[in-house]
């Protein structure tokens, strides 16, 4: 049976070991697997261990029965993940408040302030896990119709008893409904200075050392990092020159240029270094095993380029590669990175060229390590 070559499918060691570059991604749908079957397993214990109590012998087994549904829905069909995820939180809703208004209706004043407290560190898991699972948009419709619950459920109890506005029952349930209200206030900000943070930091703007239009590390910096990658471990190095292709006769179009960088961040690991060049030319700094998986590396990297177009256009690019042999120092693997670039474009487009090249065969139509498309 073949291995699973996935990069997916690999340890950080074994996928740098084949000299890949690619990001590897969350499996979304696996880990809410696990998260439910954890779920699962404590509802079980906990109808266990209340077995006594009338409200939880009915509503325990049947939490877990939506779980265990869940969880099969997800493990054998392929029923979308939100889905599940709404269909879990509402559940876990419908639980909470009605466990709250059997609280407020149905056991006497002040005997279920312990099991009140008992649910606010669950309330406030429910209210975070909105953000969480659904993101920004789809949640909104979900917190207001909790905490709207909630707000009825309250109302309900003060105008059937008045007199119980001044008990602790209610108190404590209005302190868990503003304390809810500020974490979702909290949640929700800290969520818009994150993206804000992020897109500052893609787009580049107002950062010192970053290109404007591709957010990318400018050229001092890229240097700055290569020579230190350089000081701590020069073996394994690669340097990877890439040009974005313009067709002959145009101009580079600033918008394909700084659409291959996207593409170029989202693929590359999180421990390779990207960087701008120029206009139209980016290197990317990365470790691999030997040249040949560095140049197969960058085969791949160059075909899932050309795997994104942009307004029907396929964008493709040329890459110049170098593998630290000992003989180069860090500025200098990168001189030989951006002669072997110029080279290959000289020979044609979207292809990846294997340095380094010398004066006598860079005139040659027939590059060592050349791979056209």
């Amino acid at each position: 049976m073949l291995p699973d070559l996935r990069p997916s499918a690999l340890t950080p060691s074994a996928r740098d070991a084949r000299g890949g570059v690619f990001r590897t991604t969350v499996d979304h749908r696996a880990l809410n697997q696990r998260l439910l079957a954890g779920i699962l397993v404590a509802t079980l214990l906990a109808a266990v261990y209340h077995q006594h109590d009338p409200f939880e012998r009915l509503a325990l087994p049947l939490m877990a029965a939506l779980q265990g549904t869940l969880l099969a829905a997800l493990s054998f069909t392929r029923l979308p993940l939100l889905t599940v995820q709404v269909a879990a939180l509402l559940g876990g809703w419908t639980y909470l408040l009605t466990k709250i208004g059997y609280v407020l209706f149905v056991l006497p004043d002040g005997a279920g302030l312990s099991t009140l407290m008992g649910l606010a560190p669950w309330m406030a898991v429910l209210i975070a896990s909105h953000l969480w699972a659904l993101g920004a948009q789809v949640s909104g419709p979900l917190n207001a119709a909790a905490l709207g619950g909630l707000s009825l459920l309250l109302i309900a109890k003060v105008a059937h008893d008045p007199t119980s506005f001044q008990g602790s029952v209610v108190g404590t349930l209005l302190q868990m409904l503003l304390a809810s209200g500020v974490l979702l206030f909290g949640q929700r900000n800290a969520a818009h200075r994150l993206s804000a943070d992020v897109r500052q930091a893609v787009l580049g703007q107002d950062l010192p050392g970053r290109d404007a239009l591709t957010g990318l590390p400018a050229r001092p910096v890229l240097e700055q990092q290569l020579k230190a990658m350089h000081r701590r471990l020069p073996e394994r190095l690669v340097v990877a020159a890439i040009g974005v292709d313009v067709p002959p006769g145009q101009a580079l179009d600033a918008r394909l240029s700084a659409h291959v960088s996207r593409v170029l961040m989202g693929t590359v690991r999180d421990q390779d270094l990207l960087g701008c060049l120029g206009d139209g030319q980016m290197a990317l700094i990365m470790r691999a095993p030997d040249a040949r998986s560095a140049r197969a590396a960058c085969e791949r990297l160059r075909v899932r380029v050309a795997s994104r177009p942009l307004d029907g256009l396929i964008p493709t690019v040329t890459i110049g590669v170098m593998y630290a042999d000992g003989q180069l120092d860090a500025l200098g693997l990168l001189r030989a990175a951006e002669d072997t670039l110029t080279a290959a474009q000289a020979n044609g487009t979207n292809r990846v060229l294997l340095g380094p090249v010398h004066e006598d065969s860079a005139a040659s139509p027939d590059l060592r390590g050349a791979l056209p498309a």
